[in-house]
């Protein structure tokens, strides 16, 4: 390469050569500034990294053909986890399992099994996900069970439907709203607050009244329907207690409810008092009141409550709650 002296340059051509330098030198600044400033700045939305997807919603109105999909290969119940497989993916639950744990070949198709059934957790994963809307939901359950859970759900859903026992009222509805339909649609007296095992009065008059009580452990209520009625020789007082049968097909006296009444009357010669305890029977209503002369009547005589006495009866009573 030919190399001029600088003594060759004249003062214009420096001066040029000067000028060119001092551009050059510039750009190369603004070049650096400008990629400091770049790597500086925050990344865009669309630079960024990619985020997980989010979980898929809910698929709704979906219809499953073959329920049997879902069903112990062996027992034929509702398949809950763990779940167990064969090598092919014939599923079996943990019991019946348990139960062919000797077994060399699967319950289905045979095929040898070395070590035993398996963990299927694909199956365990696909059984918990698939929710059932609880047959009460007209009555203001809105519990979606797992498909396995259902039935256990079912048989001690609060919203199972009663009905009401006025004549010519086709009311229908879980407790919960029956309460409110008694005192509201129809205006009869309620006694609230009312704990199981602890003593309360009522002031009953004639026709149905009404007591909202809650269990002992606090967990459910319970309707209770206290009716007051004209006889021959007095007043007859007999309650049931407003719950729905349970879902298994048993009668809904699973629970046994005893009622105790004790009446009272303090007079300036001599009292009156009478107190009696008897069991309660359970009913949802369906086929309206139970039978008079088949449930215990406490009898208040004319002699103490008389027949043109329009004043409520005082009663004491106590509610009490055993499981058979």
């Amino acid at each position: 390469m030919r190399v001029t002296p600088l003594s060759n340059f004249g003062a214009q051509d420096l001066q040029s050569t000067l000028w060119r330098l001092s551009a050059v030198k510039r750009c190369h600044k603004h070049h650096l500034k400008w990629r400091r400033e770049k790597m500086e700045k925050p990344a865009s939305k669309s630079a960024r990294p990619m985020e997980p997807p989010s979980p898929r919603t809910a698929l709704e109105n979906l219809t499953l053909v073959d329920a049997d999909a879902l069903d112990c290969g062996v027992c034929f119940l509702p398949l809950k986890p763990p779940i167990f497989q064969c090598m092919v993916g014939h599923v079996l639950c943990s019991q019946c399992r348990d139960k062919l744990a000797s077994a060399r070949s699967c319950h289905v198709c045979r095929a040898p099994m070395d070590g035993g059934y398996r963990r299927s957790h694909a199956m365990e994963k696909l059984v918990d996900s698939i929710r059932a809307p609880c047959p009460n939901a007209p009555y203001g359950c809105a519990t979606k069970p797992a498909y396995h859970d259902l039935q256990p759900h079912i048989k001690a859903c609060q919203h199972a439907p009663c009905h009401c026992p006025e004549e010519a009222c086709g009311f229908v509805g879980s407790t919960e709203t029956l309460l409110a339909h008694f005192t509201t649609g129809h205006g009869w007296p309620c006694t609230t607050d009312v704990r199981a095992e602890e003593s309360f009065h009522m002031e009953l008059r004639e026709g149905f009244n009404v007591v909202d009580v809650v269990d002992l452990d606090g967990a459910m209520k319970l309707l209770f329907l206290v009716m007051v009625s004209p006889e021959r020789l007095g007043r007859a007082i007999s309650a049931v207690c407003v719950r729905p049968p349970r879902a298994d097909g048993d009668e809904p006296n699973f629970y046994l409810y005893g009622l105790e009444l004790e009446f009272d009357r303090p007079s300036r010669w001599h009292g009156d008092r009478q107190k009696s305890c008897f069991d309660v029977e359970c009913t949802d209503l369906s086929d309206g009141l139970p039978n008079a002369d088949d449930r215990f009547q406490f009898l208040v005589p004319h002699i103490i409550v008389l027949p043109y006495d329009d004043n409520p009866i005082n009663i004491r009573a106590c509610i009490y709650t055993q499981i058979r």
